[in-house]
C-alpha cells in the first residue's frame, strides 16, 4: 500500500524553541507565585487589622498581568499539541496557574471597589 495522497506527519524538531518556551515558563514561576499569593489588603493580611489599603489593586496587578500573559500564551501554545502527553501536562499546569492568578486579581478588584469610596474621602 502506498502513502500517496496521505498526509505525512510534521517533521520533528524545534528543540531550541521548545527549550526556550519551557525556560520562560520555569523562570516565570516566582512571578506566578507572587501574583497568586499577594494579598489585596496588606494591612489585614500581615497585621490582622481592618485598616484601609489605599494603594489600590496595583500591588496585585503588577504581578498578575504579566503572569496572565506568560502563562496564557503557554496554555495556548501547548494546547495546540494536546495529544502529546508533555504538552497536555504543561497546558493544564498553565491553565491552573491562570485560574489561581485570575481569582486573586478578581478578589483584589472587589476589595478595591469596597475601599475606593473611603480612600477618596481621606
Amino acid at each position: 500500500m502506498s502513502n500517496k495522497g496521505r498526509y505525512s506527519p510534521a517533521p520533528k524538531g524545534g528543540g531550541f524553541g521548545r527549550m526556550l518556551g519551557w525556560t520562560i515558563l520555569v523562570l516565570g514561576m516566582p512571578l506566578a507565585l507572587l501574583a497568586a499569593l499577594m494579598p489585596s489588603n496588606e494591612y489585614q493580611a500581615t497585621l490582622d487589622i481592618d485598616a484601609l489599603d489605599c494603594d489600590g489593586l496595583i500591588n496585585v496587578a503588577i504581578f498578575a498581568i504579566p503572569t496572565l500573559f506568560i502563562y496564557g500564551a503557554g496554555f495556548v501554545v501547548n494546547a495546540i499539541g494536546w495529544r502529546n502527553r508533555a504538552k497536555r501536562v504543561v497546558a493544564i499546569a498553565c491553565a491552573v496557574i491562570c485560574v489561581a492568578v485570575a481569582a486573586n486579581l478578581a478578589r483584589a478588584v472587589i476589595e478595591d471597589g469596597k475601599q475606593q469610596a473611603a480612600c477618596l474621602v481621606r
